[in-house]
């Protein structure tokens, strides 16, 4: 367990980062102020521009970066097996999304009984948890006892084996089990200081001239007639949302335009996944949750508009499956259950490292 105390200083010619949102500054500041309380730690690291801040970590000092050293080479052994991201960011990077989820979920892996009682709380019902998957890439995880699949199914949403992009997949996996022998799935995105969610990469780069995506006649003109101006139609999102039991095919069709522009993108293709995923692994149930922080509600979710934006086009299935999980309610419900020291250690030093206020 890494111990901290307070008010170190170090002799550094860095700065607190100020260049994004009222969220991330803040962000930025207490992770400069974490970083200084760790006495071990004696100098930071450069942005791509050779720019020192006091939120980042030498690579040589990146296990600080990590609640327990447990967490630190689960996540190096990961890098080592899996693509999983950019390595060099999760381990120097103390505001980066991706440290935050693996310094939470890869001590729920290696602790599952903590994960039964958190999902079993978060489902309202007795769950228990078999496995968690860090980066979860489909067809690329077959070895979970029970929720194994055929290799001639491809369990992508058909983006995984294309030249370009690194296609759909998930920060967190979750397989678990109720009833018995019911199985489930929960695929979960997680967000800390993104101000947005993914967006559609064939709008933001303009190919669609004339803009057909902002008229009430996108999906004749898109979808239907398999228009390449589309990116998607090369890949099976039109073609699983028109059998999608979690998404509504007539109210998408009726809308003024394409809602799959901006934000709702990532939430589409993740969803769809999920569905995906879980029918090819005969899943008795799925679902798929957003966690992310309460005070960056402002920014990633619009102050909620893109929830609501998302639940209309969704059926009353997708609905049900559909949540946005506020981390602080994660935190505090941990809190509420954890009884060794060893667990109440990891907690106290991950609401020190990332409860914000």
């Amino acid at each position: 367990m890494i111990i901290l105390t307070m008010n170190k200083t170090t002799n550094n010619e860095a700065e607190i980062y100020t260049g994004g949102n009222t969220w991330q500054n803040k962000v930025y500041k207490s992770m400069a102020e974490y970083l200084n309380s760790i006495p071990d730690v004696k100098s930071y690291g450069h942005s791509r521009n050779g720019k020192k801040y006091k939120h980042l970590l030498v690579k040589e000092q990146s296990k600080y970066n990590f609640i327990t050293n447990e967490i630190y080479e689960a996540t190096i052994n990961r890098f080592n097996k899996h693509k999983a991201g950019d390595l060099n960011r999760i381990l120097t990077n103390t505001a980066a999304s991706q440290s935050y989820c693996f310094n939470l979920f890869i001590y729920l892996q290696q602790n599952l009984y903590l994960a039964n009682r958190l999902f079993s709380y978060i489902f309202n019902k007795e769950v228990k948890v078999h496995h968690i998957e860090p980066e979860f890439t489909p067809n690329h995880c077959n070895n979970i006892h029970n929720f194994e699949y055929s290799k001639e199914d491809d369990e992508s949403i058909g983006d995984q084996n294309l030249k370009r992009g690194s296609g759909t997949d998930a920060d967190i996996a979750i397989f678990y089990t109720y009833d018995s022998d019911k199985k489930g799935l929960l695929l979960i995105e997680f967000k800390f200081i993104e101000p947005d969610f993914s967006k559609c990469t064939s709008y933001a780069k303009k190919k669609c001239a004339p803009p057909i995506c902002r008229t009430s006649e996108f999906y004749n003109e898109l979808v239907e007639s398999k228009n390449k101006i589309c990116g998607y139609n090369q890949y099976d999102n039109w073609i699983l949302t028109k059998n999608s039991k979690v998404f509504d095919i007539e109210k998408i069709k009726q809308l003024n335009a394409c809602p799959f522009r901006y934000g709702l993108n990532q939430l589409w293709r993740n969803m769809l996944l999920a569905e995906k995923v879980a029918s090819v692994r005969k899943c008795d149930e799925f679902g798929f949750y957003v966690f992310s922080p309460l005070m960056n509600k402002k920014y990633l979710w619009r102050n909620g508009e893109i929830e609501k934006q998302f639940r209309e086009i969704l059926t009353e299935n997708g609905n049900n499956v559909f949540k946005n999980i506020i981390l602080e309610n994660i935190l505090d419900k941990l809190n509420s259950f954890v009884e060794n020291k060893q667990d109440k250690d990891w907690l106290k030093m991950l609401n020190r490292k990332y409860r914000i206020i």
